[in-house]
């Protein structure tokens, strides 16, 4: 939530007090796909794609912006527009890409940077577990009536099946994918070369996701793929760990931060700086304990 909807300027400081509307929702999200993530033993692949189903689920199912051409504007803003879906493309990836990547997969790798000694643990019991299931879906109930009053607007049947389908079928596909062990005899590259990966990944993302139409589409599209075919072959190389996975959070975090400063987020952005920092500093030490 912070990284999704504050540091990018998208909410400002004078809508704080949104965040005591929005933590059920984006909170109990992210810390339930982390929960189940560790629970099973799987990995930050895993994450990913129950980040696209959130995704789907708060923008299909609870806002449905995906189905609203007019939720951003008066003005109809969608130039790629997908008529046997009724979804515009270039907004659909931007989307689903910065819920699975800004509004879980970053903070979860933070949070775990700055509690090194609780590593993969479960954070919750059974009971824990149950009471934030609760807490997410009464948040998602109350947005999405709240939402409807505002927009009155509501997708069809065969648009909310869909969506359904597809977070079902993405939830089950999310399971087939183990933490992986190095199987490459290469080193893998220095977290300073993946934060400046990141950052210039990332980067380009969101300004061709500024550019309306298919060529913006086309430029996210290449840009999501390209990055993620990269960084999970570096992500089998010798040494690859927590630090890696931190240095590409981190250049994640450095692009909202300066898009945010064209919208006046200048404490959220030193916020989000200090945060990684301090991130960093203390996974390193306990590196350091652990060796």
């Amino acid at each position: 939530m912070f990284f999704a909807e504050y540091l990018i300027g998208i909410l400002s400081i004078t809508e704080i007090g949104y965040i005591l509307f929005l933590a059920p929702m984006y909170g109990g999200g992210a810390l339930l796909i982390r929960e189940v993530t560790r629970r099973t033993s799987r990995g930050i692949i895993t994450m990913l794609v129950l980040g696209i189903a959130y995704g789907l689920i708060e923008e299909g199912l609870i806002d449905q912006m995906l189905f609203n051409r007019f939720y951003l504007s008066d003005q109809d803003q969608w130039k790629s527009f997908i008529p046997f879906l009724g979804i515009d493309g270039r907004l659909t990836v931007y989307v689903l890409a910065m819920h699975a990547i800004w509004s879980t997969c970053i903070p979860i790798i933070i949070v775990e940077a700055l509690f090194p000694k609780q590593g993969i643990k479960p954070w919750l019991s059974k009971s824990g577990l149950g009471i934030v299931t609760s807490i997410f879906i009464l948040g998602s109930v109350y947005l999405s009536y709240d939402t409807y009053i505002e927009k009155q607007f509501f997708a069809s049947t065969l648009q909310l099946l869909g969506t359904t389908i597809a977070v079902i079928l993405l939830i089950i596909l999310s399971f087939n994918f183990g933490s992986h062990t190095s199987t490459s005899t290469t080193t893998a590259p220095k977290p300073w070369f993946l934060g400046i990966f990141s950052l210039v990944a990332s980067s380009v993302f969101m300004l061709a996701d500024s550019s309306y139409g298919w060529d913006g589409f086309a430029v996210c599209v290449i840009t999501v793929v390209v990055f993620f075919i990269i960084v999970f072959r570096w992500s089998r190389r010798i040494g690859w760990g927590d630090i890696h996975r931190i240095a590409i959070a981190g250049g994640g975090i450095v692009t909202y931060a300066w898009l945010g400063l064209f919208s006046g987020s200048f404490i959220f952005a030193f916020g989000a700086i200090i945060l990684l920092v301090v991130a960093v500093r203390k996974l390193r030490k306990s590196r350091i304990r652990m060796n």
